[in-house]
Parts: structure tokens; sequence; C-alpha cells
């Protein structure tokens, strides 16, 4: 069966826009549409017969972050979601969690159960819904919740900072995949909490 695909141009302009502004390697959320969470990411326009076909199978994986800098303890996430189990196709997307407005978009997130991409390349896109086919013996949003707690009231710059010096560990996003897998595995509850030194 072949689906249609939609014209960037029927969307609010607002929506193209961003798209527009996005990279093929980052994710941006765009709150809840009909109650599931949905996230924004752009395709290269080599892979719209991915869209055309819907033949598109996503993986979501959180890593929750407490950090020790400089007398604060940081509160973040990352949520990377990675399309068809391709190295090429991953996305990212990271979250402040005293932030209130990332906190709640990422605690939609972690219900794991069901959310959306708003898929698209720079002419083309399709709203996707997914299962999050979650089968643990913890739940992520106490994971969530805990590392919220555990923070400190640090300034904004100070999350920056950390969310920087951990994402300038590695230069592709298939090699932070394996660096968070490596920090924070599903069997430690996908959390680490760590000491970084400034330097």
């Amino acid at each position: 069966m072949i689906f249609m695909t939609n014209a960037n141009s029927t969307l609010p302009q607002n929506i193209q826009d961003l798209i527009t502004a996005l990279s093929t390697q980052q994710a941006i959320p765009l709150g809840k549409i009909n109650e599931i969470p949905f996230l924004a990411l752009r395709l290269k326009a080599s892979k719209e017969d991915l869209i055309r076909d819907n033949g598109i199978i996503c993986e979501l994986k959180p890593s929750i972050f407490n950090v020790d800098y400089q007398g604060e303890t940081i509160a973040l996430c990352f949520m990377q979601l990675r399309l068809n189990r391709s190295k090429e196709m991953i996305y990212t997307v990271q979250y402040d969690l005293k932030n209130e407005k990332q906190f709640s978009d990422v605690w939609a997130l972690l219900e794991m159960q069901r959310y959306g991409l708003l898929i698209a390349t720079e002419q083309v896109h399709d709203f996707q819904q997914f299962d999050a086919n979650f089968e643990a013996d913890f739940h992520p949003r106490d994971i969530l919740a805990g590392a919220r707690s555990s923070a400190t009231d640090y300034d904004p710059a100070r999350y920056e900072e950390v969310a920087f010096a951990l994402r300038s560990q590695t230069k592709k996003e298939d090699e932070f995949w394996e660096l968070l897998d490596e920090m924070t595995p599903f069997d430690q509850h996908w959390y680490a909490r760590l000491k970084l030194e400034r330097e």
C-alpha cells in the first residue's frame, strides 16, 4: 500500500519555519496533539520514500542525569530517537528538568505508552504515531521525578554548560547513542549521577 505525502506548504507558517531550521540530527518537542506527545524531526531529502511508504519504525530512549558541577546539582535528560535501527537516523532532544515546560514535555513522553512524530523533509511531511512498547520493573517517570527533586536551584546557564560538556564528548549522533548506553544503561534505569570538573 502506498501512502500519499503532504506538502509542507499545508502546515502553519511557524511549523514550516521550524522544519526549515531543524538539522537532520535534532528533534523538537511540539507538545501534545490530541493528548499524545509529539516531536518534530527532519529527514534527508533522499529518505522521502520512507514517509511516502509509511516505512518508519522508531526506538525511544531516555538518559537521565544528575550532574554535580560548581556546587550545584543539575538535572537533565537526553531523549534519543532512532529510526529503522539506522545509525544515520538518530535524533537527540535535551531537557532541563528544572524548566517547567521542558519537564512537562519529557514527562509526557515518559509515560512510555504512545507518542507521535511529525516527520518531514524540506518539501513533504507526515504525522505518525508509535507505541513505546515499554516493559520493565521500574517506571521512567519515577526516575525523572527523582532527578528533578535532587537538583538545586541552578541558573539555566549552568544547565547549558553541563549539557554542552556531555554532548561534546562525541562528534556523531551514533557515537553519542553508544556513550549514553554505557553511561545510563537500561539495567540502571537509564539514570546516572556524575561529577563534572571545570577545566
